[in-house]
């Protein structure tokens, strides 16, 4: 009967191995199609990040194998424990074993642009649980660092740490007097995208004045299309639905309404001759939308106060995302700054992202 359950026991943990196997090689298969089908494979290489992800999962997984099969090993006799601490040990390493090598499967997939199976209804894709590697451009983002001034007070700037991975593959952007976060779509950049579906799910913990909120937001960056942009702003209490051209903003449409703690879905749907951009709320089920079309904004343009060459963004420059939260140095528009109580911040999380053509 030993041997049976003996001979039973050692084939369960072989099938786990040969699934992990199963799975990874299946991994290295998707990520060779990640990169052959991408339809832009000149602007992406390979990312170490994946490469290496990849890596840690054969490791792991060669770990909790050799850990099974010892602790099998003691279970049924074929071998002995060193001391009494040996099963607790084994047991205690294989669980974080376990959970190091599901954290790797997310973020696998997070690199990979995958959204989680059975997860969002919305199939966001989450973000790497670990932080980007410093001035590595081939990432799915990279935080953007450094001061602003043209929009931002002496003295504030944008940092690295202040984008900070979460493990459930959120992104938290996180402010206070001296800096913020901000992250570009470095993937999205390369792409070179003229028309596309982009969408967030954000969350912010407080409206403070003086912050600009930007979950959410395209520009065209380069010689000849520098300052394009759609934007979701929020400020003062109040969401702002914004249009530049390197020249200043305009603001199209403003719903006031206090959005703190709302868990809220932005896209922005670019197509030839039409932007849509719209805002969910997915904890009161509030929605706001607002079509933009090449008359509307020459119409918008023959305005009193508009900035001088507002214009519809051409159709064949290319826009990417990018997502802030930044101090403004225009209190008649943001409100004006207040200092945080000691120790507290300003917060917005990105739940995750997705990306269709």
């Amino acid at each position: 009967m030993t041997d049976r359950k003996n001979t039973a026991f050692t084939l369960t943990r072989a099938g786990r191995l040969l699934l992990a196997g199963v799975l990874v090689a299946g991994a290295v298969a998707a990520y060779a199609l990640f990169l052959s089908k991408s339809g832009t494979a000149d602007r992406l290489s390979a990312d170490p990040a994946i490469e290496q992800t990849l890596e840690n999962l054969r490791t792991v997984s060669a770990g909790i194998y050799a850990d099974e099969t010892r602790l099998a090993a003691v279970h049924f006799g074929d071998a002995s424990p060193e001391d009494e601490t040996d099963i607790p040990a084994l047991e205690d390493r294989i669980r974080a074993q376990r959970a190091e090598a599901a954290q790797l499967w997310q973020d696998l997939g997070a690199l990979m642009e995958l959204p989680l199976p059975g997860g969002d209804a919305g199939g966001l894709v989450r973000f790497p649980a670990t932080a980007v590697e410093k001035s590595n451009y081939d990432q799915v983002y990279h935080p953007i660092v450094g001061p602003q001034p043209s929009k931002m007070p002496g003295g504030f700037s944008f940092r690295f740490d202040r984008v900070i991975p979460q493990t459930d593959g959120s992104l938290l952007h996180r402010l206070d007097a001296r800096a913020g976060g901000a992250i570009k779509w470095e993937r999205e950049l390369r792409r070179a995208r003229t028309q596309g579906h982009y969408t967030v799910e954000a969350t912010i913990d407080r409206i403070w004045p003086g912050v600009v909120y930007a979950p959410l937001w395209l520009f065209a960056e380069g010689p000849q299309a520098w300052g394009h942009e759609f934007d979701f702003e929020l400020v003062n209490g109040a969401l702002e639905f914004n249009l530049h051209n390197g020249r200043g903003g305009f603001n199209m449409h403003r719903a006031e309404k206090d959005l703190t703690g709302h868990r809220m879905r932005y896209e922005i749907i670019r197509r030839p001759g039409k932007v849509t951009m719209r805002a969910t709320s997915l904890t009161d089920g509030w929605s706001e939308e607002l079509v933009i079309t090449p008359e509307k904004v020459a119409a918008w343009a023959r305005q009193p106060g508009a900035p001088e060459g507002l214009t519809f963004p051409p159709d064949n420059v290319a826009m990417f995302p990018v997502t802030e939260l930044w101090r403004c140095k225009w209190p008649e528009w943001c409100g004006k700054w207040e200092d945080l109580p000691p120790g507290t911040y300003v917060d917005m999380i990105v739940h995750g992202y997705r990306v269709d053509l």
